[in-house]
């Protein structure tokens, strides 16, 4: 659904600027922090490209499909929502919705393909560089052969999911400086963390985990229908009602339960391979911390969530209780 816009936009050509582009980057950025190695440069401008596109969706939810959403969904006799809705903040974090919510379906259709092209890989744990891929049966993997192939995940890499860690780098360059002037500190952390960890994974160390990780976004298009059921006043709809609780469900699994699971995964992965002469410590160490980090961070949120659930429940109770008084 996404793959032709996508492909459209990484392959525009890298700005040239009569030379200056290539000069500016070799002398200022090129290996000037650890990851940016020529691997991350050569697709710095692709990750620029994405930034910015998301930067033009995020500026055409401001002024078109914002107001469209109000228009449609707010009620002409609701004066206090079209006040609140016509804020500057609040009209900036329906925009911001908007884009986070286009960014998980475009980033999951890419790392189900990721997934489903690569099987073998994924659920195997076989071979992917070189061309020399082992075919195993999930039946007859031994322990040893998944420990065998930890060289693979940690230093292999495919062509799809260098996309996906372009895509996932532009977005979060993007998060974290949109998150600075419009949203919360912890959101703003959220971008500059994700951004470090997928370019790290760009500079092809532990490419194979960006799909892994990645699909922590499955509990985001509910997030955002979440969000907009609140502000527009129709959290009540029995729709929305059950995307409330499948959204807690999904965010439990993928960023809780699938997050400590993966980061456990990661680091019997980085005890295996550490003595290998490619093996970054610095990396490893900052996307260990960084993970534990946003496993916090998502910790964080989901007791807030059940929380508010709670008062929701309580206040329904302590309501009807006054009734039947």
């Amino acid at each position: 659904m996404f793959a032709t816009v996508v492909d459209y936009i990484l392959n525009i050509p890298k700005p040239d600027f009569d030379g200056k582009y290539d000069t500016f980057v070799s002398r200022y950025l090129l290996n000037k922090v650890s990851f940016l190695n020529d691997t991350y440069i050569s697709h710095l401008h692709q990750v620029l490209y994405i930034a910015v596109s998301y930067h033009l969706l995020f500026l055409a939810s401001y002024f078109i499909f914002q107001p469209l959403l109000s228009k449609i969904l707010i009620n002409k006799n609701d004066k206090d929502l079209i006040v609140k809705d016509s804020n500057k903040k609040k009209r900036n974090q329906v925009a911001m919705h908007i884009v986070s919510f286009i960014q998980a379906v475009c980033i999951l259709e890419f790392c189900v393909k990721a997934i489903y092209e690569d099987a073998d890989h994924y659920f195997t744990f076989a071979t992917v560089t070189n061309g020399l891929k082992k075919s195993h049966s999930i039946t007859n993997l031994d322990l040893v052969d998944y420990l065998n192939q930890a060289t693979e995940r940690i230093f292999g890499y495919t062509v799809l999911n260098e996309k996906i860690t372009i895509l996932a780098c532009g977005y979060f360059l993007w998060d974290m400086v949109i998150s600075a002037y419009c949203s919360t500190p912890a959101f703003m952390v959220h971008g500059v963390v994700s951004f470090t960890v997928y370019s790290i994974g760009l500079s092809h160390f532990i490419n194979y985990y960006a799909a892994v990780f990645l699909f922590f976004e499955l509990s985001n298009p509910f997030l955002n229908l979440r969000w907009f059921a609140n502000h527009y006043k129709k959290s009540d709809n029995i729709l929305a009602k059950l995307n409330e609780i499948t959204f807690m469900v999904m965010f439990f699994v993928c960023r809780i339960a699938w997050g400590f699971l993966q980061i456990g995964l990661l680091i019997t992965d980085f005890t295996l391979t550490y003595t290998d002469p490619r093996f970054q410590m610095v990396h490893a160490l900052v996307i260990t911390s960084g993970n534990f980090v946003l496993n916090i961070l998502n910790l964080y949120w989901f007791m807030i969530m059940l929380k508010i659930a709670r008062e929701k429940i309580s206040g329904k109770k302590d309501n009807k209780k006054v009734k039947s008084e």
